[in-house]
């Protein structure tokens, strides 16, 4: 279970850095504020791809934080373009949610080993 959500986590890394160099260039400086698809939009991305990074020496926080910016993303894309973009963002969202998820279930299982053995 670590070693999958890792493995996602990693592809959705190399996927965000992949898309950070070729169009990022163009596209950043021309975030705003005031759009939710904007900055905000970006700092959920961030969050959740170093939480990704985190959660290879930290699970809890790392888990966390995966699982807080895979969230925000789809909500900031409906924020901003409603019902048309949503799926798009669903879809980019649930690998970052997957690893997450899998982070923290790992987590939770490690702890609850580690309570029983000592009981």
């Amino acid at each position: 279970m670590r070693w999958a959500g890792r493995t996602i986590g990693l592809i959705s890394v190399g996927l965000f850095l992949l898309f950070l160099t070729e169009t990022g260039a163009r596209i950043i400086p021309e975030l705003t504020w005031g759009s939710p698809q904007g900055i905000p939009l970006l700092l959920a991305m961030i969050v959740a791809v170093t939480g990704v990074l985190v959660a290879w020496f930290v699970e809890l926080v790392g888990g966390l934080m995966t699982f807080v910016g895979a969230v925000a993303i789809p909500i900031l894309v409906f924020l901003g373009s409603g019902l048309s973009l949503l799926v798009a963002a669903l879809i980019l969202s649930l690998p970052l949610l997957m690893c997450g998820g899998l982070c923290l279930g790992c987590c939770w299982r490690t702890r609850r080993a580690s309570v029983s053995q000592q009981v």
